[in-house]
């Protein structure tokens, strides 16, 4: 039986909010390099322009790794799987003819969860409003103005962790 209860913020991701609840952040929590290269799987062609797409985004963002390829290969899969039986249902109806006359089109479930299963995948990267907006990313440090006038914009160094 797996643990009960919501699953646990990463820390990077407490540490962006504020670290809201005030608990004692995890400093031994693994940290996988940040990735600079994803080589996918061989899915489909709607896959790897997805990959292509948002890889470079997530890059950006600096919060793709090395451990999360296995994710994001899947969460591709479902966006494909979802695009395909959203094409079925557009071409054959939402209504399709079954043995005891107009069903449900079988594609339209097949669209459902796989969407839901990608918007799962795209929560845990960030790739929702909902998902960025409890996080404050720190804004880079203003000069001070007397500073400005005495020293000059070079004097002023701003450190990053």
């Amino acid at each position: 039986m797996g643990k009960r209860g919501p699953q646990p913020k990463p820390t990077a991701k407490k540490k962006l909010e504020g670290n809201p609840g005030k608990r004692k952040l995890n400093k031994r929590e693994p940290k996988p390099r940040t990735s600079a290269k994803i080589a996918v799987a061989e899915i489909d062609q709607r896959a790897h322009e997805f990959i292509a797409v948002y890889v470079p985004q997530l890059q950006a963002m600096q919060i793709l790794t090395d451990a999360d390829q296995a994710a994001l290969e899947l969460m591709a899969v479902h966006y494909s799987i979802a695009w395909q039986a959203a094409e079925i249902v557009k071409r054959e109806g939402v209504l399709v003819k079954g043995p005891f006359g107009k069903v449900k089109n079988p594609a339209a479930q097949v669209m459902r969860d796989n969407s839901m299963a990608f918007l799962r995948y795209a929560d845990h990267f960030g790739m929702s409003p909902s998902s960025r907006s409890s996080l404050q990313v720190p804004l880079p440090e203003q000069p001070d103005q007397l500073e400005m006038e005495l020293f000059g914009p070079q004097a002023h160094v701003v450190k990053h962790e």
